[in-house]
């Protein structure tokens, strides 16, 4: 039976590829609000500590939760909360499971095709929010994240991929403008599509030996040429570290 981790498991899609994953008889970690906060390096650490101490083997993590604010709002961390939830929260959990995921896990990064430029500085700033111009960087910082982690996770035998789920009807954007939302609301589709994609890229034999790719649905697609500088990839992998005074990891 698969030991499964799952982020923002009471989502739209993390509602749904809970239910996916207990259909195919995955053993199910379900990591949500309340008792679980992605924005809190604290929180984070000690659901990892209770992770580490419990599961043998982690076979797939998926870090799908995310939020939207339309304003800046700061973490108990005083980190731009988008930043922290999006970005530092899978990027701090990811590296606390390692010794778990080692040995053939899998770690999924729910994302989107952003080529929004990550500076992570104009991100912590205040004066210089934008809501869209933040959830686009976060959205690429997964994407470079998942680039980065995937050669440096090849020595532990850990496989790191992107997924973009398309317009799914959730919550994510309930906080935009609402003629975005009624915009955006016929071309959504149901999450339970997406959670199927998801849990065979997590679980499915023939993705076993995937990684550093980003899927849409099953199908590989290209991500902005933008995430792909091996450099700045490696320089946000640093930074976002220092952030979260990460030591050790991939």
């Amino acid at each position: 039976m698969p030991t499964v981790v799952v982020t923002g498991a009471t989502g739209a899609v993390g509602s749904a590829a809970v239910a996916e994953l207990q259909r195919r008889r995955a053993q199910v970690v379900s990591l949500s609000r309340p008792s679980f906060d992605l924005s809190s390096m604290a929180s984070v650490r000690a659901a990892a500590r209770e992770l580490n101490r419990s599961a043998r083997h982690i076979d797939a993590l998926l870090n799908i939760a995310a939020v939207y604010r339309p304003t800046y709002e700061k973490s108990a961390d005083g980190l731009e909360s988008m930043l922290a939830t999006n970005h530092l929260g899978p990027f701090l959990l990811t590296n606390l499971l390692r010794d778990q995921l080692s040995g053939g896990g899998r770690v999924i990064t729910v994302s989107a095709p952003s080529g929004t430029h990550v500076d992570v500085d104009r991100l912590l700033n205040r004066d210089r929010f934008g809501a869209f111009h933040s959830f686009g960087a976060t959205k690429a910082a997964n994407l470079m994240f998942t680039f980065e982690l995937a050669r440096r996770a090849k020595r532990w035998d850990v496989k790191a991929n992107a997924f973009y789920p398309g317009l799914v009807r959730s919550e994510l954007m309930r906080e935009s403008p609402r003629p975005l939302r009624l915009l955006l609301r016929p071309f959504s589709s149901k999450p339970e599509r997406a959670a199927h994609d998801l849990v065979d890229l997590a679980l499915s034999p023939a993705f076993a030996g995937t990684t550093g790719w980003f899927f849409k649905g099953t199908r590989r697609i290209d991500p902005p040429k933008s995430t792909l500088d091996i450099g700045q990839q490696s320089r946000l992998w640093t930074r976002s570290a220092e952030l979260v005074e990460l030591e050790g990891g991939f």
